[in-house]
Parts: C-alpha cells; sequence; structure tokens
C-alpha cells in the first residue's frame, strides 16, 4: 500500500464480540475518560475500543498493583478511571486497593474469570478464587455479570455508583460474556 492509498477492508481491525463493544458503551456512556489496563486473555477485545477513543486516554501496565495506583492518581488529576484486569491481579493489587477504598478514591474495577461459569482450565483456579475474595474482604461491592446483554446498562450504572459514593466498584465477568 502506497503512502496515499486508503486502508482496505483487508487492513481493518476485526470487529468487537458484541459483549466487549457493549460493556465499552456502557463505559463510555458512564463518563469513564482513563483506562489502565494489564492485558490478559479475555479483555483484549473491549482494551482495543478503549484504546481507539481519543476522548479515553489509555495506559498499559506492567503489575496490577501498578496499574490501580495509576487509576487512582488519574483520578486525582480528575479523571474517572477503570482498571482492566484478570481476576487474579485483584489479588496481587490487594494492598493499593486498600488505600484506595480508604482514602475513597473512586475506580471502577473490571476483571475476567469467575468462580464458576467458563473455566476450562485448572490453572485459572487461582484466578477464580481471588477476585471475589479480595473485592469481599475490602468491602468493595461487586457484581458478577453473567448476561452480556446487561453489559452496557451495568457498567454506566457501576460508574455512577463510582462517582456517587466515591467507591471502587468491581464487575467481575467470564469469559463467554465478552467472547459470546
Amino acid at each position: 500500500m502506497s503512502a496515499g492509498d486508503a486502508p482496505g477492508p483487508a487492513d481493518a481491525a476485526p470487529a468487537a464480540p458484541w459483549g466487549a463493544t457493549q460493556l465499552y458503551l456502557g463505559l463510555k456512556e458512564g463518563g469513564i475518560d482513563f483506562a489502565v489496563y494489564l492485558p490478559d486473555s479475555t479483555l483484549p477485545p473491549v482494551e482495543r475500543l478503549l484504546r481507539d477513543d481519543p476522548d479515553i486516554q489509555t495506559v498499559v501496565c506492567a503489575r496490577e498493583d501498578e496499574g490501580i495506583a495509576i487509576a487512582v492518581g488519574a483520578y486525582l488529576g480528575g479523571k474517572t478511571p477503570v482498571a482492566l484486569m484478570e481476576g487474579s491481579g485483584l489479588g496481587y493489587a490487594g494492598l493499593i486497593l486498600a488505600r484506595a477504598q480508604i482514602q475513597r478514591t473512586p475506580m471502577l474495577l473490571i476483571a475476567s474469570r469467575t468462580r464458576v461459569l467458563d473455566e476450562a482450565f485448572d490453572f485459572h483456579g487461582a484466578s477464580r478464587l481471588v477476585g471475589e475474595g479480595v473485592l469481599q474482604g475490602l468491602g468493595i461491592p461487586y457484581l458478577i455479570v453473567n448476561d452480556p446483554a446487561q453489559l452496557r446498562t451495568v457498567a454506566a450504572k457501576a460508574v455512577t455508583t463510582v462517582r456517587g459514593q466515591r467507591s471502587c466498584v468491581g464487575l467481575l465477568l467470564p469469559n463467554f460474556v465478552i467472547h459470546g
């Protein structure tokens, strides 16, 4: 392709799965303007949509606790943040999550992997256990979203709660909710 050619259909990014699009639209409608993520196997289509949106500043982190700290800083800088990671990342980020919750730093947490549905591999065992456990232990309200048709509304309303209650709020998502 020469410098003056427009990209053709073969050059276009693949369409995002419906669940990923619904989650992205809910985040956008809720007013998320900052996203930080550590890539995993479930959330890349959502991360790509966030990255491609010029109104949402997006950062890739190297560790989950680093991502939470970046989201805290984004809030202190006037942003409405979301942090995306695998459920095990909530375990790795427990200390900074506790600090964020105690100082009433609002942020939405989106974590893949849940304890029950769509878990085909035993090596995800720790991921499945730690996400809910850390959120419960820290008193962070959370919801497991099992219906992709609810993603848009739930995400937008979760952002309302994040802002209104000045709290962290978690959404835990099985793989099939994003990928069908």
